[in-house]
């Protein structure tokens, strides 16, 4: 019963966040293992080939990477630098998947960029701020 309790909790928070109240029969349930609406950049992308988005319940089991929902501090504590400066000048790994792999232009970077700091605000529990609280 503790599980189903929390199951529900955690398909029924991310709606309460996003649009303010909502009643019971409102919420739409998120099937277990479903990702959640606001990921699919990732995935067309191809960032989920090699990294899982837990903020978006995007889940690689074989990761090679980091959870991208951290990048926003992972990316400074790896490198020393931050997220903007790295994503437009990579090195290691990321320079060679960014070149060959995904190349991405500097307005898709900075589309990334801006992806990468939801996933984090997400992750966080932090409303986005494009969005509006109550869109009821």
């Amino acid at each position: 019963m503790k599980t189903i309790a929390t199951l529900l909790l955690l398909t029924i928070a991310p709606a309460v966040s996003a649009c303010g109240p909502v009643r019971m029969a409102e919420a739409q349930p998120i099937a277990a293992g479903q990702a959640l609406p606001g990921g699919e950049w990732f995935k067309q992308a191809g960032c989920t080939d090699c990294h899982s988005i837990s903020a978006y319940r995007m889940w690689n089991i074989a990761a090679q990477g980091p959870d991208l929902s951290l990048a926003v501090e992972d990316v400074p504590k790896r490198f020393g630098r931050s997220l903007e400066e790295f994503l437009h000048a990579p090195t290691g790994t990321m320079a060679m998947v960014l070149s060959s792999r995904i190349p991405l232009t500097p307005d898709e970077r900075d589309v990334a960029i801006a992806k990468l700091h939801d996933a984090y605000r997400r992750h966080q529990g932090l409303p986005d701020p494009i969005r509006p609280l109550s869109s009821h």
